[in-house]
């Protein structure tokens, strides 16, 4: 089946917008809008609610986020009518569970991503034995998950790597999509001088924020700015209130993300964890220049390396940023144009990924076992049909 006759529905947990998974899904459908026949995005959105979107509950650790249930009547209505032709879902997640049960019932293909390091994140925010039941819990889900799917992508070759130790043979590599935003709006010139620097991202321990902060109350010759929401916002408005340097504007929606990379003149991404970066990527394109710590995902990708400033291993931003700034002027201003070309390269590249995974994945739908619907399902199913569906 050629990409064009895809009808492709995407079901994922995070809140549209509010992390890196939720980002990521959000660009990747508006990209493939004109590239398939058909495609759409369950995802819980706290603007405008989802029809399938249920109660919610405060996410453990962190009051910013919601864990949002899914209304299971409405969801089963939404793949009956829809007939998608794969099913794509981030797991584990109590969205991405219940899209696997009904797809599994329906006969239609699964793709599931690996996009998170669950082992590094459980090694940040727990220890002993709970950490050890949780990695274990964890890693069980996963496996369950990628070996029922039709097929299985990821997004760095670190995580290839994770993939294959669970066991998995033929796991894909996809790219990260940019939002049309960030491609469609023309770009402005670097300045000369790196005079404003920006973080942008989830404020959480992974994210090393406590670097960042450090950084803008040694350099008080810069303008700082931070944008995003997390537990760790009551320590940035504290920084906020003692430093005359830092400006902090909480969760930004994309456009507003696009006019703040504008006016700066260098993005730092200073991670413990992280898978890719989106945020690097979406610098780059604005031909802006990035600096990131060897944990970000997006060093991985050769094709980026010449647009990234990648800090050295126990290198301090601060020590970072004066190396970036003894290059020359014209270095800075190559690193950033030869970051935007690579940028828009590795989208297109990301959406050829993309269209070649969905075209494998639909093909398995004849190899699917057919089982019997469950009771569960089977009232589901007429409940979906009583409502004209």
């Amino acid at each position: 089946m050629k990409t064009n006759q895809l009808r492709i529905l995407f079901v994922v947990d995070a809140i549209q917008g509010r992390n890196g998974v939720g980002t990521y899904f959000q660009d990747l459908v508006a990209q493939l809008r004109d590239r398939v026949e058909q495609v759409e995005l369950v995802s819980p959105r706290l603007d405008e609610p989802h029809p399938c979107q249920g109660a919610s509950l405060p996410m453990p650790g962190d009051p910013t986020q919601r864990l949002f249930l899914p209304k299971m009547r409405e969801l089963t209505q939404f793949f009956i009518a829809m007939k998608p032709h794969v099913i794509v879902i981030p797991g584990p997640g109590i969205f991405s569970f219940a899209a696997s049960w009904i797809a599994a019932r329906l006969g239609i293909p699964v793709c599931v991503t690996h996009q998170t390091d669950y082992n590094s994140l459980v090694n940040l925010y727990w220890r002993g034995a709970f950490a050890g039941v949780a990695r274990f819990l964890l890693a069980w889900l996963n496996r369950w998950m990628f070996r029922r799917a039709a097929s299985v992508a990821t997004i760095s070759d670190p995580m290839l790597e994770q993939l294959r130790a669970l066991g998995i043979v033929n796991p894909h590599l996809v790219g990260t999509p940019l939002a049309p935003q960030f491609i469609q709006k023309p770009v402005t010139a670097p300045q000369s001088k790196i005079s404003k620097v920006l973080f942008v991202g989830r404020l959480a321990a992974e994210k090393n924020l406590d670097h960042f902060l450090a950084l803008s109350k040694a350099r008080s010759d810069l303008q700082f700015t931070i944008a995003g929401d997390g537990p760790l916002r009551p320590m940035v408005e504290r920084h906020v209130r003692m430093q005359n340097n830092l400006r902090f504007l909480g969760w930004c929606a994309r456009d507003t993300v696009v006019e703040q990379v504008d006016e700066h003149d260098l993005l730092i991404l200073p991670s413990a964890v992280e898978a890719f970066g989106t945020v690097a990527l979406e610098a780059m394109a604005r031909r802006r220049l990035v600096m990131v710590t060897p944990a970000c995902g997006i060093n991985n990708w050769p094709e980026l390396a010449a647009g990234l400033f990648v800090m050295h291993a126990g290198e301090s931003p601060r020590q970072a940023l004066a190396r970036l700034e003894q290059l020359p002027v014209t270095a800075r201003w190559q690193m950033a144009a030869e970051g935007e070309q690579a940028a828009r390269a590795i989208n297109e590249q990301c959406l050829g990924q993309w269209s070649q995974v969905l075209r494998i994945a639909a093909r398995q739908a004849g190899n699917l076992p057919r089982p019997l619907p469950s009771p569960a399902f089977a009232l589901l199913r007429r409940l979906a049909s009583t409502s004209g569906v």
